[in-house]
């Protein structure tokens, strides 16, 4: 099983199915599926192969041969259902003539019930108001009213028109700002100059900002599948699919 390959891994480092769950945020179900290679219990495609990768790059082996397995095993035809057909011959109720005899009665029934009511409530309307027929129109003349000279804000009250103006934006306080946009499965780290570490895995799609006052490294999975702006200044795509990277901020 190509699975193998990530739990002898994980045993030879001594890291725990629930550890290794933690820090991915992957389900610690998910994690057992990939080693033992049971994939009717993984998710969609798109997820379980970012999950794989995540999970190679988390351990340092190659997650080439896991993705053919499980790309092999989709392509992989499954055993057709066969369904019972009834036969043709069989002969139809005359109970079911019957029925689709008065149904069709019901249908032409409503539908000259209906086309009676809106015959009889357009005569109703021409009796009610006879002037709509035709084209008598009543043209409206237009109302002409008395021009007023209204003083504007800035003629009656300068001392509020300046207060009005408008007030260049504050500073930001925080410091630095790192925005990530993810468009592939790729896990993240990133570690501040207090030694406190934060972790999350993103999905296309996802985005994450962080701020902070110093400095920041920040650790990607995945280099080639995310897209960084920093201070508002947009960096692009840092690196290739499946690079492991450590990028420090600010960048020196």
């Amino acid at each position: 099983m190509a699975g193998e390959i990530f739990k002898k891994k994980r045993e030879e480092l001594g890291i725990e199915i629930k550890e290794a769950s933690d820090i991915l945020k992957i389900g610690p179900e998910y994690l057992s599926a990939i080693e033992n290679d049971i994939f009717d219990r993984l998710p969609v495609a798109v997820y379980t192969i970012g999950y794989i990768r995540c999970y190679a790059k988390y351990l340092q082996v190659e997650a080439g041969p896991v993705i053919a397995n499980f790309t092999s095993h989709l392509s992989s035809p499954k055993p057709s259902t066969i369904i019972p057909v009834f036969s043709s011959t069989q002969k139809v109720s005359v109970y079911f003539y019957v029925m689709l005899v008065l149904l069709a009665g019901l249908i032409v029934f409503a539908v000259f019930i209906y086309t009676g009511k809106n015959r009889t409530s357009g005569k109703t309307a021409e009796k009610m108001n006879p002037s709509v027929k035709g084209n008598n129109f009543v043209s409206v003349a237009p109302v002409v009213t008395n021009s007023v000279f209204v003083k504007t804000s800035a003629d009656s009250n300068p001392e509020e028109n300046k207060m009005n103006e408008s007030v260049p934006a504050a500073v930001d306080k925080n410091g630095h700002q790192l925005e990530i946009t993810a468009f592939d499965t790729v896990w993240v780290q990133i570690r501040y100059e207090n030694g406190k570490v934060e972790e999350v895995l993103l999905r296309s799609g996802d985005s994450k900002d962080w701020r902070f006052a110093d400095t920041a490294v920040l650790k990607i999975g995945n280099a080639g599948g995310v897209a960084l702006k920093f201070d508002g200044k947009d960096l692009g795509v840092p690196g290739k699919p499946g690079q492991v990277l450590n990028l420090n901020f600010p960048p020196g």
